[in-house]
């Protein structure tokens, strides 16, 4: 049989097969990669989790093992955040790496396939507004993250460079780098393979 009879007789049979086609139905917050970037500055671990890009699914951990945690419960530490021009104040948490932390969430987290059965107050919600059932819905970041990664983000999704400032306050005392704060470049990032 000549080459072109071979192709031609492959072309025919691929055609009497049936093409099976599927699509996944992953939830919107699962992860398909992981990159951390990490910068140390002052007293501050800077920590950027991202599990997917293009899309929000990146994480921010402000760790601090600053002079402030001795003279000051955790519960009572403030960090002075500023993401790209936008600024919180924000009420550290107990570490458990011997550190006052932050932990911010960019995207959606906590999803959950919606269906009548399920009777979740996510789903509920979803339900009351007129929502649709097998559809995902997701908790979505709250002010205080959507203000500060507002400029996180470029159009297309992907992450823009972040520079970030941070300092910690308790009792009216400042660690700030004697009012210069502490500053962390994370690369901008359109992959995270």
């Amino acid at each position: 049989m000549k080459p072109s009879s071979r192709l031609a007789v492959v072309l025919a049979l691929s055609l009497l097969s049936p093409v099976v086609a599927s699509a996944s139905d992953y939830p919107p917050d699962y992860p398909i990669c992981s990159v951390d970037d990490t910068v140390v500055t002052g007293p501050f671990e800077v920590i950027r989790h991202t599990s997917r890009l293009p899309s929000k699914l990146s994480t921010l951990t402000l760790s601090y093992r600053g002079y402030l945690r001795g003279l000051y419960p955790d519960s009572q530490i403030q960090f002075w955040v500023q993401l790209n021009g936008r600024t919180e104040l924000l009420s550290a948490s107990a570490g458990t790496h011997d550190d006052a932390y932050v932990f911010l969430n960019a995207g959606p987290r906590g999803c959950t396939k919606c269906m009548r059965y399920l009777n979740t107050p996510l789903c509920n919600a979803h339900f009351a507004a007129g929502g649709q059932e097998g559809v995902w819905v997701c908790e979505q970041p709250n002010a205080v993250e959507s203000n500060l990664f507002l400029y996180a983000f470029d159009t297309n999704l992907n992450l823009n460079a972040w520079d970030i400032y941070v300092a910690a306050t308790a009792g009216g005392q400042w660690d700030s780098n004697l009012g210069a704060n502490y500053f962390a470049r994370l690369p901008a990032r359109s992959s995270c393979w």
